[in-house]
């Protein structure tokens, strides 16, 4: 099951926006390229597509407006009903970074890999991620990346598959340090 040529034209240029800093084209790059080894299936694939094909910044609801377009699109371009459901689920579980669809795990922790980026690359990847959320007051955003790293290192763990925990020691070590100032 290959992307249509149309649709992957139509998500390459919703990821090649003005305010993607970092939720863009290389995002989705990166998450294929590291995906490569993983065995992904065709519906992982397209969720990983999906996952941030709607993106604004100052919504809360992209990942479930990005499931409700896979769930629009995909049949359209002749994927079943049930593939599409899959993409959707999988794509909502990346809001809460937790699985609830079997093919959720990997499709995760590839969307966290980031995390467990050489430290250079972690901090232009905030930079980024601050350049998209521009429209927040500094000492909004540093409050709120502080809570988000804080929730995140509370989780018993942040990746579900053997891939992911593989980076998890890196990822925590780069959260710490953003804590504590880099």
């Amino acid at each position: 099951m290959d992307v249509p040529p149309c649709l992957l034209l139509e998500l390459t240029q919703r990821y090649t926006g003005p305010q993607r800093h970092y939720h863009g084209i290389g995002h989705i790059a990166d998450m294929l390229e590291q995906g490569r080894g993983l065995a992904l299936t065709a519906v992982q694939v397209l969720a990983i597509w999906f996952h941030d094909v709607v993106y604004d910044p100052t919504r809360d609801d992209n990942e479930e407006q990005s499931a409700r377009l896979a769930l629009a699109r995909l049949p359209q371009q002749g994927f079943s009903f049930a593939e599409a459901e899959a993409v959707a689920a999988i794509v909502r579980d990346t809001k809460g970074h937790v699985p609830t669809h079997p093919l959720s795990p990997a499709v995760i922790d590839l969307d966290l890999a980031s995390l467990a980026a050489p430290w250079p690359r972690f901090v232009a990847n905030t930079e980024a991620i601050r350049r998209e959320y521009a429209h927040v007051p500094d000492d909004a955003f540093v409050a709120g990346r502080k809570q988000f790293f804080t929730r995140m290192l509370e989780r018993p763990q942040l990746y579900w598959t053997p891939f992911g925990a593989a980076l998890e020691p890196i990822a925590r070590a780069n959260l710490v340090r953003s804590l504590r100032g880099g």
